[in-house]
């Protein structure tokens, strides 16, 4: 009685080494996965990145601290909607990016396992980065003829005022801003919000212009 089924494809199984060689059984199982769904009329919603970076990217370029992340994932990504596309009508690129750069890269709790006041911002910049390189090459090449829509999984802890002053009202919107605006301003007005700029300063990185008009509308739903 399912209508729908979102599942997570581990990039490690896709790209072992996280460029270069594909591993065709690792396609293969996916495939095989869409076709028993699409069997029951259960329609498929396919998120490209779950937390599992392949392991080479992190030793020897750093993860998502690295400057050639984004274009790794951007070929992942191309390779999925290559090979399964066809069958597949909602992409998700990213899943909860917050939590890869905060509980990853700022409190250690996640792979990479990092404590860092300034990390999370970088390793944000290079998701966002990822995600807009993904859908531009999905639009692109592959939306046109497959008729699917793509967009990005970001999650958000809702935040109230303490109390009715103007203090704490303006407290509880810039919570906001820090945990969901955060990712949905760039993908939905180009960039960051301006709290952000002011309280992190030189810690947040910046977009070109070219960067700014790609990440812009660059989800398809919310």
């Amino acid at each position: 009685g399912l209508k729908a089924y979102r599942f997570s494809i581990s990039w490690p199984r896709i790209f072992p080494a996280g460029t270069g060689k594909v591993n065709e059984q690792g396609l293969q199982f996916y495939s095989d996965l869409i076709d028993e769904l699409l069997k029951y009329d259960i329609e498929p919603w396919v998120t490209l990145y779950h937390w599992d970076l392949p392991l080479a990217l992190q030793m020897e370029y750093d993860g998502w601290l690295g400057d050639k992340i984004s274009d790794f994932f951007a070929e992942y990504a191309e390779v999925c909607f290559a090979k399964l596309g066809d069958r597949v009508k909602k992409w998700i690129t990213l899943n909860e990016p917050w939590v890869v750069s905060i509980l990853g890269y700022g409190q250690g709790v996640m792979a990479p396992g990092r404590i860092s006041n300034s990390e999370p911002y970088l390793a944000a910049h290079n998701l966002l980065l990822a995600h807009a390189k993904a859908v531009k090459c999905y639009r692109d090449k592959f939306q046109d003829s497959q008729k699917g829509k793509i967009g990005i999984t970001n999650n958000c802890d809702w935040r109230e005022p303490l109390t009715s002053n103007l203090e704490d009202q303006v407290a509880a919107q810039r919570a906001l801003e820090f945990f969901l605006g955060w990712f949905a301003d760039p993908v939905y007005f180009g960039d960051y919000p301006q709290v952000m700029k002011e309280r992190v300063q030189e810690r947040l990185p910046s977009f070109t212009e070219e960067e700014k008009e790609m990440l812009k509308g660059s989800s398809d739903f919310f």
